[in-house]
């Protein structure tokens, strides 16, 4: 009985000898140096994880924000064997994997059946963070290691004659190291910043060095004599594979017709660039490339050998027959609606999907080609898809919602190809709707950012539970988000003209008084008169000036009478020795007194103030005209005077000589930075950006609502429509210039993908 209880531990273990056993020795070498690699990497990232998080720590902008770096550096420090040790169990889990199909048996999966979404708990916006962080880091790095992945999945193939071997389960494939961390991570208690921080972090210093790992595995199996020389034909299948880049390149030295046709490739994408650029084009870009363009990109890149990365290629030949578009709908369907997909669908993207598919149809014995055109549009489909996750403009928990659309969106462009044709064609306005709401969701402010997100996800997931085919299911959906945002839109709308009514007037208010201390200082700049009468003037008299520019403007008579006190005090209110000024002052006097005294009261000062200033006045008068007053008592400007009037003390302008070398580097900086005040000049209402202020440890998503008139101050809103900041022009310059402000591209997401997706086949044939 001891013998037939064997615990799980040991039969696991019995299990892992049993496969391990059956890897050929080759494998298991290879397996063994890049284990040692690997180690060495992840030692240094470990190693790092310190200072990364206590320079974090130490540029913080709150004691809350310093605390959390601490904690997470002392987490990883803690758990460190621990992380270590679940990787390494996850890497010899793949290795495993590798020969599961191989023991077990070809073709005895078990068909997972159709559940219900409502059965199943939706993945955590923080999961999806993490797994569209990865998704980031796996495309990278697979198009960095192109050729060298390749190669190491034919050798691999070759060594293991009855198993397929593929990105899908070649063990070093970056989405296998990348998803055997992100399985180890899970033990640390982590904020999912600091997560997505540590997930780029071991981008820079363990998954960049994959490539040390492939070059050496590759080298080790070609020194054994695997496969010396790949032609991109060589598979255990039938299907031709695309050469790349370089052999393409390489043809064409010493084939005319190819270098031909790679150059009619060049000219006729040179062409098409001219017309649609890369989708970054600023905001409002509406600028779109057409299917027939993008096919016909396709098609040149072919006829010239040159293989378009990460592409989908099942050709059909001599030994497979092509799978019938509605077959592989149906198929897709059925993956859409399974448990699998649905518990993890960031596993998934369009190339692994259609793999899946083709590869169980081969299995049964069923067609498992493509045809041409269906090719096409599947890699197009999975071209606009790495966009979206590419696609800084988008939230990240929104770029995660959006690509759960993959399955349902490439079932639509098979089937529909106006898709592609029509800006208004319910599957492509619900995407480009979604993205359009979410450029101003902003995590920060959860509670109220999250009745957003909770309506996007819910529109999602009715489209995954209830697409099999019926475009009217995206059209529902579609009404229903622009139900739910219609409220909000319209509300935000007129808390954003609030917004913009009270920075228009606060721009003219400051315009008013800049308006009035300029009148008060070119009056008073030589003027000498009593102090109390000159503080009056600086204090009181701005006021009413301030109130009479912004009632009456500046060309009205009432200004012009408001500054003719000013000249009339400065000039009577001052000792006169002769009977012609003294009778001079003696008529003004009545004449000022009543202007001061209307101006005053229109100015909502009170009426006791009023008197008081009114008296003081008249006895200064009765001084003058009486002979009494002296030089003595008499004033200029003061310093409090000039700082009231807005003017601050300024040191004598230095040569370049007397400067110092600090001094000199910031007039070079303020040089330097004419080229953002032209930039931040060019700013129009309606751009969104990234603001990360240097003194808060917060990001904001903000548009520019407006820029006052008269004035250059920038207003910016969330998407509520309530002010975010409020900059001069000056300081947007500065901030840009710095890196604190990026600018979004809230053109529609649909025209900038198709207009980056033609942009990158250009550059692939040039």
């Amino acid at each position: 009985m001891g013998t037939e209880m064997m615990s799980d531990s040991e039969h696991r273990s019995g299990n892992t000898n049993s496969v391990a056993a059956t890897l050929p020795s080759l494998v298991k070498q290879v397996k063994e140096n890049s284990f040692a690699i690997l180690s060495n990497n992840f030692s240094h990232f470990f190693t790092s994880c310190d200072d990364l998080f206590f320079d974090l720590a130490s540029k913080a902008g709150s004691n809350k924000e310093q605390n959390l770096y601490f904690d997470s550096m002392r987490e990883v420090r803690i758990k460190k064997p621990q992380v270590w040790s679940l990787f390494k169990e996850g890497f010899e889990e793949n290795f495993r994997n590798l020969t599961k199909s191989r023991i077990s048996g070809a073709g005895k999966k078990t068909q997972q059946e159709s559940i219900s979404l409502e059965s199943i708990q939706l993945v955590d916006k923080d999961d999806m963070e993490q797994d569209v962080a990865i998704v980031g880091i796996v495309n990278k790095a697979r198009i960095d290691n192109q050729e060298l992945l390749y190669q190491l999945n034919c050798r691999f193939d070759y060594l293991l004659p009855d198993v397929k071997v593929n990105e899908g389960n070649n063990p070093l494939d970056p989405a296998q190291i990348c998803n055997a961390v992100a399985r180890a991570l899970r033990v640390l208690d982590l904020d999912i910043r600091c997560k997505v921080i540590l997930l780029k972090h071991l981008d820079r210093t363990v998954i960049v060095e994959l490539k040390n790992i492939y070059s050496l595995a590759n080298e080790l199996m070609v020194s054994a004599g695997v496969l010396p020389q790949i032609r991109f034909g060589v598979k255990k299948s039938a299907s031709a594979v695309a050469p790349t880049v370089a052999e393409a390149a390489a043809a064409a030295a010493t084939d005319p017709a190819v270098a031909q046709g790679i150059a009619q490739a060049a000219a006729a994408m040179g062409q098409m660039g001219a017309q649609a650029q890369p989708g970054m084009q600023g905001p409002g870009y509406t600028g779109s490339v057409s299917l027939g363009q993008v096919l016909s990109m396709f098609q040149q890149l072919r006829q010239t050998g040159i293989h378009i990365p990460n592409a989908v290629s099942r050709p059909v030949t001599a030994t497979s027959a092509p799978i019938a578009p509605e077959q592989l709908i149906d198929s897709l369907t059925t993956l859409q609606l399974s448990a699998d997909y649905l518990e993890q669908p960031h596993l998934y993207n369009i190339r692994t999907v259609v793999e899946k598919v083709l590869e169980e149809n081969k299995a049964k014995g069923k067609p498992d080609a493509l045809n041409q055109s269906d090719e096409d549009i599947i890699n197009l489909v999975a071209m606009f898809f790495d966009f979206v996750l590419d696609d800084r403009n988008l939230p990240v928990p929104f770029q995660a919602l959006i690509s759960r659309l993959q399955i349902p969106v490439l079932k639509v462009a098979l089937k529909d190809r106006e898709f592609f044709s029509h800006s208004d064609h319910p599957a492509r306005k619900f995407i480009n709707d979604i993205a359009a709401s979410a450029v101003g969701w902003d995590q920060a402010e959860k509670e109220a950012q999250d009745l957003l997100y909770k309506e996007v996800n819910r529109v999602v997931h009715h489209v995954i539970e209830h697409f099999s085919g019926d475009i009217v299911v995206f059209e529902q959906a579609l009404v229903q988000l622009q139900n739910a945002l219609k409220s909000e839109v319209n509300k935000a709308n007129v808390l954003e003209k609030r917004t913009q009514e009270a920075a228009q007037g606060k721009a003219k208010a400051e315009h008013a008084r800049d308006q009035a201390n300029q009148a008060l200082l070119k009056r008073l700049r030589d003027a000498h008169i009593p102090d109390n009468i000159m503080s009056f003037l600086v204090r009181d008299w701005q006021k009413v000036l301030m109130y009479v520019h912004l009632k009456h403007g500046a060309e009205s008579t009432e200004w012009l009478e408001a500054n003719q006190v000013i000249d009339d005090i400065a000039w009577a209110l001052r000792p006169h020795q002769d009977e012609r000024s003294l009778s001079r002052v003696e008529r003004l006097r009545d004449e000022v007194m009543r202007k001061v005294s209307h101006g005053l009261e229109g100015g909502s000062i009170s009426r006791e103030s009023v008197l008081n200033t009114l008296s003081v006045i008249e006895q200064t008068f009765e001084l003058v005209i009486q002979q009494r007053l002296d030089d003595a008592q008499l004033t200029g400007l003061k310093p409090e005077h000039l700082a009231a009037l807005g003017q601050t003390p300024t040191a004598p302008g230095k040569t370049w000589e007397e400067m110092t070398a600090v001094e000199r580097q910031q007039l070079k900086m303020q040089a330097a930075a004419q080229e953002f005040v032209t930039k931040a000049n060019n700013l129009r209402p309606g751009t969104w950006v990234i603001y990360s202020p240097p003194n808060s440890p917060r990001t904001f998503r903000c548009k520019l609502a407006m820029i006052t008139d008269p004035g250059d101050s920038l207003v910016f809103v969330n998407r509520f429509g309530l002010r975010v900041f409020e900059k001069r022009v000056n300081e947007v310059a500065h901030d840009l210039q710095k890196g604190y402000v990026k600018l979004l591209d809230s053109g529609v997401l649909f025209d900038r993908a198709m207009g980056n997706i033609s942009n990158r086949l250009k550059k692939l044939a040039s």
